[in-house]
């Protein structure tokens, strides 16, 4: 006779089982984002690694139609993080680094720097030192911050109104997102959902907005005369 499963496991067999559980599922994770970012790499950017993670915009036409595919499961940045991390992970795999042992969250945050020695002796404090997500981007920006040069006010507005123009012109609006008929035949719990991402991204943008429209009004008021050239006349 099969002998049952007890109806109650005590807590340290749960604990084994969550451990179990949570192991395999990060590996599979893991190696999947790894595997779809190589795939990637290899497939639009002819494994051009500099292309892959510049941040000019002139990424190959294909690689964007990609992006807006509706169908796709993952958004933008998610595939450049694991297109970005599965080109590094030919440079730590070369430099000794178990990157197996280092979470994936930890790895996106090593993209940021330069394949070189520091991001080798980074990657081996995360596995000797048990680095968290915190203290490792706290070091990632003290190295990032030594090479930084001073950016005018000029240069920071235009990169912010860059970022902004790029997000909106890399939006399609679904089919039926303003149809009546269409809304009112989703189900009550989807709607709620929209609702509350819809009026999320209304106060978000309603901030964008506010500050480029008080830039423009700066912009195209007269500059104030100062007294003295006011006396002067």
């Amino acid at each position: 006779m099969t002998e049952m499963p007890p109806d109650v496991l005590d807590s340290a067999s749960i604990d084994e089982a969550v451990l179990f559980i949570n192991e395999r599922f990060a590996a599979h994770v893991y190696h999947g984002y790894l595997e779809i970012g190589q795939y990637v790499l290899e497939k639009f950017f002819n494994n051009d690694i500099a292309l892959a993670g510049s941040r000019n915009g002139k990424k190959p036409v294909s690689y964007y139609a990609l992006c807006r595919r509706p169908d796709l499961a993952v958004s933008r940045t998610a595939l450049m993080d694991m297109v970005k991390t599965g080109a590094q992970s030919r440079f730590l795999v070369a430099g000794g680094i178990e990157e197996e042992r280092i979470k994936y969250s930890l790895l996106i945050l090593l993209t940021r720097l330069e394949n070189n020695q520091e991001k080798l002796d980074l990657a081996r404090a995360c596995i000797d030192e048990g680095l968290v997500y915190r203290e490792l981007k706290q070091r990632v920006n003290e190295i990032c911050g030594q090479y930084l040069l001073p950016v005018s006010p000029a240069i920071a507005m235009e990169k912010h109104l860059t970022r902004v123009q790029r997000w909106i012109r890399g939006v399609s609006t679904p089919e039926g997102m303003t149809s009546e008929t269409v809304i009112n035949q989703m189900n009550p719990a989807d709607k709620e959902k929209l609702l509350d991402a819809a009026g999320g991204i209304l106060e978000d943008m309603s901030v964008i907005t506010n500050a480029i429209r008080q830039l423009v009004t700066i912009l195209t008021r007269p500059p104030a005369v100062p007294e003295g050239e006011k006396s002067d006349a």
